[in-house]
C-alpha cells in the first residue's frame, strides 16, 4: 500500500513539474544587472537572468532576475511566439516587421518593484510607486533577418514601443537562450522619463 501510495505521488510530482513545459534555473547564479554597464558611453543597459521558462501555446514567459545593491530585482516578460523577420534583404519591412502585444511585462512584487525603482535611480528619474499593477504591452518590431524561434538556442533583437495616454518611449529588448539572458537596452535619454511613467502608472 506505502509502496503503491510513493508511486502514485511520484508520478504526480513529475507531472506537477514537467506539465507546465517549465525550464528553471537556481536564483543563487544571478549576476549585478549593471555589471555590463560602460560608463563611457552613457547608457544604463541591464542585463537580467533568466530563472524561469514557461512555453504555451503561443509564447514563452520568462522569469526575468539580477541583482542591484545586494536586493533581488525581477519582471516577468511574456514574448510572443510569432515575431518574424523584420528585416528582409537588408531592409526593414514595415508590413510585417511590427507586431502588435508581442511583449507583455507583469510584475512579480516586490522585486518588480525594486527594478523599477533601480531603474528610475540609473535613469535619474524621480519615483514614487512601483511597478504597475496591471500587465503592460508593447508593439515590437524585429530587428532579425529571420524568424525568432525561442525554443531554440540563438540571439534575437527587438525594438519596442510604449504608447499610453501621450507618453510614448522606446526601448530594445534582445533575448539571449543560449545564455538564457535578457537585456535591456536604451534607445535615447529623452524616452527615459516615459518610460519610467509607464512602467509605473
Amino acid at each position: 500500500m506505502i509502496k503503491q501510495l510513493t508511486t502514485i505521488f511520484l508520478m504526480g510530482l513529475l507531472s506537477f513539474l514537467y506539465g507546465c513545459n517549465t525550464k528553471t534555473q537556481q536564483t543563487n547564479s544571478l549576476s549585478d544587472i549593471t555589471s555590463r554597464i560602460d560608463p563611457t558611453e552613457g547608457w544604463s543597459d541591464i542585463f537580467l537572468t533568466m530563472t524561469a521558462d514557461t512555453k504555451t501555446d503561443t509564447s514563452h514567459i520568462y522569469i526575468a532576475k539580477g541583482l542591484y545593491k545586494g536586493k533581488t530585482v525581477g519582471l516577468q516578460i511574456e514574448v510572443s511566439s510569432k515575431i518574424g523577420a523584420g528585416i528582409i534583404d537588408g531592409k526593414p519591412d514595415p508590413k510585417f516587421g511590427f507586431i502588435a502585444n508581442a511583449i507583455r511585462l507583469t510584475t512579480l512584487g516586490q522585486e518588480s518593484d525594486e527594478l523599477v525603482k533601480a531603474l528610475a535611480e540609473l535613469y535619474k528619474q524621480p519615483i514614487d510607486k512601483g511597478f504597475a499593477k496591471q500587465t503592460i504591452s508593447a508593439i515590437a518590431f524585429s530587428l532579425n533577418d529571420k524568424a525568432v524561434d525561442l525554443d531554440k538556442s540563438d540571439y534575437y533583437k527587438l525594438k519596442l514601443f510604449f504608447e499610453e495616454e501621450n507618453l510614448y518611449s522606446e526601448v530594445f529588448l534582445n533575448i539571449n537562450t543560449n545564455k538564457r539572458e535578457i537585456e535591456i537596452h536604451e534607445k535615447d535619454e529623452g524616452y527615459r522619463e516615459p518610460l519610467i511613467k509607464v512602467w509605473t502608472k
